[in-house]
């Protein structure tokens, strides 16, 4: 996953008003948030295609229905077709939903989820 992609990914949350960061959440914190991460797919020829997924995990105290109703939102901006754009330095990226689950904690005042998107690019 590119730098570029990173930056579309972060600017999508924002225009979602998601609370957001990458890797560790390091802000005060303030439920619900969320902590994006990726994994890539080694790529099967050399025309500049690579795929992988961008795991968005969010966490929530009091209930889980704000992560789900988090998830409706994200699965309507992104959609099964996906969301494409044209990044500045002219390589394509296609992110669709592929899936979520929620994830068990040991704490039972706090709730996880995991959004699984499908991200696609095409380096120029």
């Amino acid at each position: 996953m590119t730098k570029e992609a990173l930056i579309f990914m972060n600017a999508c949350m924002e225009e979602l008003n998601i609370p957001y960061e990458f890797m560790v959440w390091g802000s005060d914190l303030e439920f619900p948030y969320f902590v994006g991460e990726y994994q890539e797919q080694a790529p099967i020829n050399e025309d500049g295609y690579e795929e992988g997924t961008f795991i968005l995990t969010g966490t929530n105290t009091g209930n889980f229905l704000d992560l789900e109703n988090i998830k409706q939102m994200i699965h309507d901006y992104f959609g099964n077709e996906g969301l494409t754009a044209i990044l500045d330095s002219g390589s394509g990226i296609a992110v669709s939903y592929d899936s979520s689950f929620p994830i068990q904690s040991e704490d039972q005042d706090i709730f996880r989820i995991q959004i699984n998107l499908h991200i696609q690019e095409w380096r120029c």
